[in-house]
This record gives structure tokens, C-alpha cells and sequence, in this order.
């Protein structure tokens, strides 16, 4: 199983979904579902401004799980 670790990240940056989007462009439905793990596929284009935003690699973003 795939996670997102997108919420721990907003928390630790003390940053919002308003804020992310304004710098980003990515839709806060978009923020909303994957800090929900509501989603059935990331996109690279997304994965890319995420890290650039939060400085991070996608491994911080992603995480497996072996169910």
C-alpha cells in the first residue's frame, strides 16, 4: 500500500493548502485528497512541485507499505 505523507509534511512546514496552492498552482482538491490518501495515482508533474515546494524527495511524500 501506497501513503501520503503530504499532511505530516504541512504540519512540520507549518504551511496550509492556501498557501501551497498560491505557490504551487496545484488545486486544493487535489492537496486535499492526497493528505486524505483519497487518490488512486500521483502524478509526476505534481510529485515535482511538491518537492520542489517542501524541498524534499518523493520518498518524504510517498511511503510503501507491504499489506
Amino acid at each position: 500500500m501506497i501513503t501520503c505523507n503530504l499532511d505530516d509534511l504541512i504540519w512540520r512546514h507549518r504551511t496550509t493548502a492556501k498557501d501551497i496552492f498560491i505557490k504551487t498552482g496545484i488545486s486544493t482538491n487535489t492537496i486535499s485528497r492526497w493528505r486524505n490518501n483519497k487518490t488512486s495515482g500521483y502524478d509526476a508533474k505534481t510529485l515535482d512541485l511538491l518537492c520542489k515546494y517542501f524541498n524534499c524527495k518523493v520518498s518524504d511524500l510517498l511511503e510503501f507499505t507491504p499489506d
